[in-house]
């Protein structure tokens, strides 16, 4: 079953063997991203709710399927920021229930309401942490329960809860999976005998805090490792299987087991649905990483005190967050719906997208009741990185620059970020799950999922309007505004860049043969860019990902990834954090020294900087953008005037230039006809071992041993005429940097 066209949503039945031609509905809305699950009210007429945009914020919106035609669109929701991740379910009485991820005041909390067959209930807030709460399940008993579950950022990591509903009250908030561990990605199913069956999935303590190139103390990757959890409430208390899902799996398929889905067949068994990375095996050996994987739907469940041998879904292939629907038809058969992207196992990359939907066999075999064991969960050691996050958070986000009659903030982001869209993502976590990465662990201001534009990446359309889509669900206004683009990567000499826009549905500019053997430059790059209205940032420029910067326009690449936690400093040879000559192992990604930013600066390029992550690495490089209005188009803005800087923490650096009665933002370019004063202030996260003033490539002011809140001034008495770039760089006694955008002067 599939349907060509422009993206969207669409619905098809089957009646006996024949499939009836897809309705879609779509009344000119554009759909979300997040799963659409259809329910069945006791009169018998199926229900759709969706996601739309309209007017630039995402409502739930309902409509039901009268005979051959689809009812007028009914609103559910009408808050002014997104209501999307709904799930449905219909209760023992007829009643359809809907619950949500919706976003209030910049924070996610979990809604409910249901539908009695005249009239919808008024929502009703399920959860109640301040923090994030996620992608909420609903399912029901036979008595009347309702029970909702999601997973919430609320103890400063992923846990699972449920809520029951009955009688007309909800009762407590009841833990499932709180350990320190990340548990997220709830599945819930009831059996026969009224109990429910809670799946979900686990990594690492400190999932998302730091990691990268060289760290003492590391937390989790984001997808460095993934096994499921199964329990079961049987009314008084969560049990376990005696059988331990991940025991039980084959060698083959332990590791990478990503969405569980339980559902219930007619026999009164519990199915475990889950998707599994298989990576791409090179021929030779080799010592380079093995990029590219292809997930698939593994079903198994369990007999008795073993789980049976999971059976491959066939035709499932596709990146790692693909959800798949289950439905039962009434006569005992359980039928399932998928995507895939038809990816092979030579390639494994996205070929053409399509939707499966098959009756699921049955299985034949006596069934077995389970056997539920006491629930013993394991003390899960844990330590804190950043013991004082909330406060530098506080502090940072709270700072305000004052200059020339406009107030300034500091809206911290990353530019430079892989997903498992991208061809060598395969380690990255998903798209949505780097989201949360962001919006929740780094709590950043912004993010650009900078997928590399070739190999299955956005230079296919339907790739790029996913992106561009996934921005949209997660624009919260005042608290997050992620960026569109990607990256567009050619090798040394030429380098990788990331292309940023601050509006949807710009095309990508994929690289040509003549570009690829260093037979063009970037000119048909910088006039693209002009015509789109975006800029490019050089990446990892000192490395076989660089550039000898033989190419630059100030007006569409007016920044440089200084530093990047996946890989080193590019500041200049010999620098902190920066690669050496002869020593290989200080140079992951290859070592091109003519490619280091000071070389760029000596030429006279006007670039600002400003810290990214690429792969692997989380939250230890921090692109800091100072902008007057916390939009998309302000800070885009903002980075083409260079009013940014790099940090590896929470630094705050407020470094500014003043002459002649006026002030210039680092970042400026200016001409000074009489003296001129260099004014700093630092705010660290711990106490400072030095800051250093750099004059071109001359270090010329140097304090150490400082205290975290400091502030100086400085006058060059030596300057000589002609252009001068002054740039500040902070180390604290903890190592974490930061890395200034210099200001360019003039003398006359």
């Amino acid at each position: 079953m599939t349907r060509s066209g422009p993206p969207g949503s669409a619905t098809a039945t089957t009646r006996t063997r024949c499939w009836r031609a897809a309705s879609t509905g779509r009344a000119g809305e554009r759909s979300s991203a997040s799963p659409k699950s259809p329910a069945i009210t006791i009169s018998g007429r199926p229900w759709v709710v969706y996601s739309a945009q309209k007017g630039g914020n995402w409502d739930l919106y309902a409509r039901v399927l009268d005979g051959d035609s689809w009812s007028a669109a009914e609103r559910l929701t009408e808050a002014p920021q997104p209501d999307v991740f709904h799930n449905l379910a219909t209760d023992s009485e007829g009643n359809l229930w809907v619950v949500w991820q919706g976003f209030r005041d910049g924070a996610a909390d979990i809604f409910a309401r249901r539908y009695d067959g005249k009239r919808w209930s008024e929502a009703e807030q399920v959860s109640s942490s301040s923090a994030n709460d996620w992608e909420p399940v609903v399912v029901a008993d036979s008595k009347g329960g309702v029970y909702v579950g999601w997973d919430s950022y609320g103890a400063g990591n992923y846990d699972v809860l449920v809520r029951r509903w009955a009688g007309g009250e909800w009762g407590e908030e009841m833990p499932v999976a709180s350990t320190a561990k990340y548990e997220a990605h709830l599945s819930l199913a009831v059996d026969g005998q009224d109990r429910v069956w809670a799946a979900w999935n686990e990594s690492g303590v400190n999932w998302g805090k730091d990691t990268g190139w060289v760290l003492n103390r590391e937390g989790t990757r984001l997808y460095e490792w993934r096994t499921m959890n199964v329990a079961v409430h049987d009314g008084w208390e969560w049990r376990s299987p005696a059988a331990d899902i991940n025991e039980a799996l084959p060698e083959e398929l332990q590791g990478y087991n990503d969405f569980p889905a339980l559902f219930p067949d007619a026999d009164g068994r519990i199915w475990l649905h889950f998707r599994h990375r298989t990576t791409r095996q090179a021929d030779i050996l080799s010592e380079s990483p093995a990029h590219r994987a292809a997930w698939e739907i593994w079903s198994t469940t369990i007999q008795g005190d073993r789980w049976l041998r999971p059976q491959h879904v066939p035709m499932t292939r596709f990146r790692q967050d693909a959800r798949w629907g289950l439905a039962s038809d009434g006569n005992g058969d359980v039928w399932a719906a998928w995507p895939t992207d038809n990816r092979d196992y030579d390639g494994f990359l996205f070929e053409h997208a399509d939707v499966y939907a098959a009756k699921l066999p049955r299985l034949m075999t006596k069934v077995v009741p389970p056997k539920l064991v006491a629930r013993v969960v394991d003390e899960v050691p844990a330590y804190v990185i950043h013991e004082n996050e909330a406060e530098d958070l506080a502090r940072i986000r709270g700072y305000e620059i004052e200059s020339e009659g406009k107030t300034y903030r500091i809206y911290r982001g990353d530019t430079h970020r892989h997903t498992e869209i991208s061809m060598d993502g395969n380690n990255d976590g998903s798209l949505i799950q780097t989201y949360r990465y962001a919006m929740d662990v780094a709590s950043l201001d912004y993010l650009l999922a900078s997928e590399h534009n070739f190999l299955g990446g956005p230079d296919i359309e339907y790739i790029n309007w996913l992106l561009h889509q996934t921005v949209d669900v997660f624009s919260v206004s005042g608290r997050f505004q992620p960026f569109y683009g990607y990256e567009r990567s050619i090798s040394f000499p030429d380098g990788h860049r990331n292309i940023l826009f601050a509006e949807r549905g710009k095309p990508t500019l994929p690289v040509t043969d003549a570009e690829r053997n260093h037979e063009e430059g970037a000119a048909r790059l910088y006039e693209y860019l002009k015509e789109q209205e975006g800029i490019a940032i050089s990446h990892t420029s000192a490395s076989s990902m660089g550039t000898d910067w033989r190419d630059n326009d100030p007006e569409v690449e007016p920044l440089v990834e200084i530093y990047q936690g996946d890989r080193v400093s590019n500041e200049y040879e010999g620098a902190p954090r920066a690669a050496r000559t002869g020593n290989l192992r200080s140079a992951p990604g290859g070592f091109r020294p003519e490619g280091y930013v000071w070389n760029a600066w000596a030429k006279g390029y006007k670039l600002g900087v400003q810290a990214a992550s690429d792969h692997l690495s989380t939250h230890i490089s921090y692109a800091a953008t100072i902008a007057e209005e916390f939009t998309r188009e302000g800070m885009l803005d903002a980075m083409k005037k260079r009013h940014s800087y790099g940090a590896t923490d929470n630094i705050i650096l407020d470094y500014r230039l003043r002459t002649g009665g006026r002030e210039y933002l680092q970042g400026d370019i200016l001409t000074a006809d009489g003296d001129f004063r260099l004014s700093v202030r630092v705010i660290g996260t711990t106490p400072i071992r030095q800051i250093d003033i750099i004059r071109n490539q001359t270090f010329l002011y140097n304090r150490q041993n400082l205290e975290a809140d400091v502030s100086l001034e400085f006058v060059d008495a030596d300057v000589e005429p002609g252009e001068h770039l002054y740039y500040v760089r902070v180390i604290q006694v903890d190592g974490n940097m930061a890395w200034s955008s210099p200001i360019w002067v003039t003398v006359e």
